[in-house]
Parts: C-alpha cells; sequence; structure tokens
C-alpha cells in the first residue's frame, strides 16, 4: 500500500458552548428557585438523608475496570469492603524507577536553557503515556509521577496489587519510542561497514550470555536493519540463500548453540511477519544462528531434514536516518500530539498527524527540503508507515492518504498514538511491596482509629455527660459515613498517609464540638435558655471553629502542593476533612443540640 503525506489541511474543532444572555439569566432564575425549595426542606430529613445515601454507597456501591477503554464504572455489589480503592502501601504491589534517556537530545540542543525546556516537555509528555498504556493494559489501580532525587528527575511508576515484578516491568516496557526517519542517502563505506560488523559481534556476545532471550534482545531494532527470525519446521530450500549455499553450516551446527559471526548475503528477510518483510533483495549483512533442532521426515516420499533455527541479521548499513533539518534539530515524538483519522477531498479514508509549535517548524523545514522522498515512522522500532512527501508541510497537521479503509486508518491512528514515546526508559530500580505489611498496617491502622474513637467517647462522658457523649459519637459515626462515600465516588486511593490523617481528623473534628460545648456552657450560666444558648453557642463560636480549622488547612495545603507523594495523600485527606467539618459536622452539631436538649423539637 502507497502512501503519502499531503500538506496542510483544515480539521473541524469541537468548541465550547457559549451561553447566551437569556440562558443565562433563565439558568440564574432556577438556580434561585431550586436554593429556595432545598432551604424549606426539613434539616433533620436532609442530614438522614445524606447519610443514609452515604451508607447505601459505602455497603452497596463499588466499581468495575474495563480493560477495553481503561475506565472504572460504579457498579452495585454486596463486597463493599473489597470495593475500597487501596493505596500501594496497603495492597501491595510493584514500584519502579525509570531514568529518561536523553542522549540524542543532548547531541541536538547544544543550548543548556533550550534542553532543560524540551527535557521537561518530555518529561510530562512520557508521564501521560505511561499512564494511558497501563490503563488500557487492564491495570485498575496505578499511579505515574516524576520525582526528583539527587538534581536528577526519574518517571516513578506504581502498580496497586502486581507482586510479579516481570509482569509489571512487561507492562511498562510496551511504552515505545515514536521516530521520524528519512532513507539514508550515504552509500556503504568500508569505514561503515566495519561499525555494522562491529555492532554485530556485540549483539552476538550479548545474545550468549542468554541464548533464548535471542529475540527479546534486538526486538524494536528493526529501524536499525537489525532483525530476529525464527524458522520452524522448515527445509534446507526453504532457507535464505545462505544457507542453501553453504550446508555445511547447518551440517557442523550443534543443537541449543550458536554460530559465530558469518558474512552473507539473504534474498528475504521475514521478520515475523512484521511490516519490513523484502523479498527478491540481495542484503549484506552480518549473521548468526542458533539451530534448536534437526529431525528426520518423509515428505512426499523423500526423506528431509527439517529444521528449527533462530538468526539475527545485521545488514551493512541503515535504510533510515534519523529526520533532521537544516539546523540539525531533531524530529520525533516529542513534538508529536496526537493521530486521528478523516477523510481526504475525495471521501477516502485518511490518517491525519498533529505536530506541536516547535515540532512544525522542524517538520516544515524537513518537509520542504525531501519532497518526493519518502519520511518513515517507526514505533517501537519497527515501520509503521512511510509516506511520500508530496508538499512542503508548515501548518503542524498533516494527512496520511493510501488505499486506507476506516478500519485500517483507526488502526494506524491507534497506534501511532500508543507509541507515542519520545525517549527511552532505563529501569534504575525495582521495588517489591508485600501485600501481607500493608494488611498488618492497615490492621494496626483501623485499631488506632478504633482506639481514638473510644479515647474521645469517654473524655466527652467524664466532661459533659453521656447526652454530650452520644450527640459527639453520632456526629463522628455520620462524619465518617460521608467521608467514606466521598472517598468511593471519587475513587480516592486510601493509603496509610491518607488512613493517618483520618485518624488525625477525630481529633479535629471533635475540637469543632468541644468549642460549642463551651459556648453553651458559658450562655447558659448567663441565664439564656436552652434554644437561644444554643443558637448563640453556634454562633459564636463559629469564628473559632473556622480560623482554627483553616489554619490546619492552610498547612494541609501546602503539604498538598510542595510535598512529596507521601505528604500530598496526607495533605488531600486533611484538606477533604477539614471542608466537611465545617460545612457537615457544625450544623449537624448544632441540630442535635437542639434535639438532645430542647423538648419542643
Amino acid at each position: 500500500m502507497s502512501t503519502d503525506f499531503r500538506s496542510d489541511f483544515f480539521i473541524p474543532q469541537k468548541n465550547g458552548i457559549k451561553p447566551t444572555l437569556p440562558q443565562i439569566v433563565v439558568a440564574s432564575v432556577l438556580f434561585y428557585i431550586f436554593e429556595l425549595h432545598i432551604m424549606k426542606i426539613n434539616k433533620k430529613i436532609l442530614f438522614l438523608g445524606i447519610c443514609l445515601v452515604s451508607l447505601f454507597i459505602i455497603f452497596f456501591v463499588g466499581r468495575s475496570f474495563d480493560a477495553t477503554t481503561g475506565v472504572r464504572k460504579f457498579i452495585l455489589t454486596l463486597q463493599w469492603t473489597q470495593q475500597f480503592r487501596k493505596g500501594l502501601d496497603v495492597s501491595g504491589g510493584t514500584r519502579l524507577t525509570y531514568k529518561i534517556s536523553f542522549d540524542k537530545y543532548a547531541q541536538a540542543y547544544t543550548n543548556a536553557t533550550e534542553l532543560a525546556s524540551v527535557e521537561k516537555n518530555i518529561e510530562n509528555i512520557i508521564s501521560q503515556k505511561i499512564d494511558g498504556r497501563i490503563s488500557k493494559l487492564g491495570v485498575s489501580d496505578y499511579k505515574a509521577y516524576i520525582q526528583n532525587m539527587d538534581n536528577q528527575d526519574y518517571i516513578v511508576v506504581e502498580i496497586w496489587g502486581i507482586a510479579d515484578l516481570d509482569q509489571a516491568k512487561d507492562l511498562i516496557g510496551k511504552t515505545l519510542e515514536l521516530e521520524f526517519k528519512l532513507q539514508n542517502p550515504q552509500t556503504p563505506t568500508a569505514a561503515s561497514i566495519q561499525q555494522r560488523k562491529t555492532l554485530a559481534q556485540s549483539i552476538l556476545t550479548e545474545v550468549s550470555k542468554t541464548p533464548d532471550a535471542m529475540q527479546k534482545l534486538v526486538d524494536g531494532r528493526m529501524s536499525e536493519n537489525i532483525f530476529y527470525t525464527h524458522y520452524t519446521g522448515v527445509t534446507l530450500n526453504q532457507l535464505p540463500d545462505l544457507y542453501q549455499n553453504d550446508p555445511s553450516l547447518l551440517a557442523k551446527a550443534t543443537p541449543g548453540q550458536l554460530s559465530s559471526l558469518i558474512d552473507g548475503k539473504y534474498t528475504t528477510i521475514a521478520s515475523q511477519g512484521k511490516s519490513a518483510v523484502q523479498t527478491g533483495v540481495n542484503l549484506v549483512g552480518f549473521t548468526f544462528f542458533r539451530l534448536n533442532s534437526k529431525t528426520t521426515a518423509n515428505l512426499s516420499g523423500k526423506q528431509e531434514t527439517i529444521y528449527d533455527i533462530e538468526d539475527i541479521f545485521v545488514q551493512d548499513r541503515e535504510t533510515w536516518i534519523a529526520a533532521t533539518d537544516s539546523k540539525n534539530d531533531l524530529l520525533n515524538g516529542a513534538y508529536f500530539r496526537y493521530a486521528g483519522t478523516s477523510t481526504s477531498e475525495v471521501g477516502e479514508p485518511v490518517v491525519t498527524i498533529n505536530l506541536d509549535d516547535q515540532g512544525k517548524d522542524i517538520f516544515c523545514s524537513i518537509t520542504e527540503a525531501n519532497i518526493g522522498k519518502p519520511m518513515a515512522i517507526f514505533v517501537g522500532g519497527n515501520l509503521l508507515t512511510a509516506p511520500t512527501i508530496q508538499s512542503k508541510i508548515c501548518g503542524g497537521t498533516a494527512e496520511i492518504n493510501g488505499n486506507f479503509t476506516s478500519d485500517s486508518a483507526q488502526k494506524l491512528a491507534t497506534a501511532l498514538n500508543d507509541g507515542a514515546m519520545p525517549a527511552p526508559l532505563i529501569l534504575m530500580q525495582e521495588e517489591k511491596i508485600s501485600p501481607t505489611l500493608g494488611v498488618s498496617a492497615l490492621t494496626g491502622a483501623l485499631r488506632a482509629w478504633l482506639a481514638g474513637f473510644l479515647a474521645i467517647a469517654l473524655l466527652m462522658l467524664f466532661m459533659y455527660g453521656w447526652k454530650k457523649m452520644l450527640l459527639t459519637s453520632l456526629v463522628l459515626l455520620a462524619f465518617f459515613s460521608v467521608l467514606f462515600a466521598f472517598m468511593k465516588l471519587i475513587d480516592y486511593a486510601l493509603s496509610l498517609s491518607g488512613i493517618a490523617a483520618i485518624i488525625l481528623s477525630i481529633g479535629m473534628a471533635v475540637d469543632a464540638n468541644i468549642l460549642m460545648y463551651e459556648r453553651l456552657r458559658e450562655e447558659r450560666k448567663e441565664g439564656k435558655g436552652r434554644e437561644s444558648a444554643i443558637d448563640t453557642a453556634k454562633n459564636r463560636s463559629w469564628t473559632a471553629i473556622r480560623d482554627g480549622q483553616l489554619s490546619t488547612g492552610l498547612i494541609a495545603l501546602i503539604l498538598f502542593t510542595m510535598g512529596t507523594n507521601m505528604f500530598k495523600g496526607f495533605g488531600s485527606m486533611m484538606l477533604t476533612t477539614m471542608v466537611l467539618t465545617l460545612l457537615f459536622n457544625v450544623p449537624l452539631t448544632k441540630l442535635l443540640l437542639h434535639l438532645f436538649y430542647d423538648g419542643k423539637k
């Protein structure tokens, strides 16, 4: 299928809907009516409804994970304890730390400030790509973030519920690098051929250490013209000319052992059915192989030897070289935004690619200098497409046309989006966290929460009597039911730092009750009636309650915005409990005081 790059075209954009003035007026009136109606609702019914809905969410609402879309959806379930999302330190799992290789960018960008800006952009892109790929691979609990250690930024990936490090690394390893390449105009020289031979020898040395990983060690290197092929159940005349012309290679081979480096020619490169199939072309290069087995069978009345062979072929030159402009700026996935599908002027399906502002200038320069030549797009070292440049493309948007169907166009666009990784990742550290450690920590945290709750109840009993102890306990139970329901709704990943914030919130929430009780005691000493004293106590204690909660909330906000990952979990939960205390606990406490002490109500 031949494909072409065409010049910029217009893509309709879905603009946000801007409300008109009459719509704003109508919406304002409706909201005002709704607000008046809510204010008339009996507060006892309102709080009771909130608590009942919260309990229903806690005990009967869960989430299922759609591996196809990577989306967690609400479901009804009876397994309510298993539906709270747990963090890495609670459920166990794997933490992987990756370093981003900026080597090729350091060669292209000599200005330190410009290089730092490019590196920051790449980090953000990689974080998003890792997040998207893991979610589509069926992992429901994970997190990818950038962490600075020793003045070096690293990509940290945490995957919950996976204790198998190999499985986790395979998931991350699927994040592939996207490359734009042009045809190599240089013919091989003695020096370049020697360099390729040295490369082939180094691969042979590496493979000799782990022969069973033969394919894995060269996977994704087709862009360098390095090919792995596995011939299973074939006869001699079905093998490349290299083996047919010298049958002694196989005759002398010992099953399971690697051959030495061989200079030779191929007429076929199959490469496991990938898109770089070349047939009928004499390819000069260097080969080594492993004979897995050879057996004898009767085929069509003739005894034939059946071979199982793996080999690696390193061509004597690279067909494709990195696409750079006249300033030596490199075009690759760092500037790639997204790929999509559209329809050409004649109604045929096409694939569209979109580059950012910096990338479109590099793309413009490259396409202007290479009109009529192909530009290849590789993902993970595998050639996806090689359209011919038809004209200069300077708008940052181009279309790839050819004999696409709607399905094949969408498939190519998806492959480009999934593999748009601007730089390779190097695994620096791997850590497995045992789920048993998390379970014991969670059990200890729950015991601490229960101990704190009972301690507060006893304190209220000795200080204010059994009524206020019961009232405080009801407020705390309602507070935590709403809090846990909110955690389920937002799919909050419960970590040990978050649990610590929840335990601490017991004291912060009760602090508001104590301020109201003390103010109520003072108002009663002044001779006020119960109803009047309760209202006055709430109003006069509100300022102290608000300021106390806001001062704690300010510290929580600093932890959330400036702290490490552990502090962020603590800070976010403290902010949540602060808001809930002000908007829920205080008015509920006032309501229950009236119910407990005002006989008429």
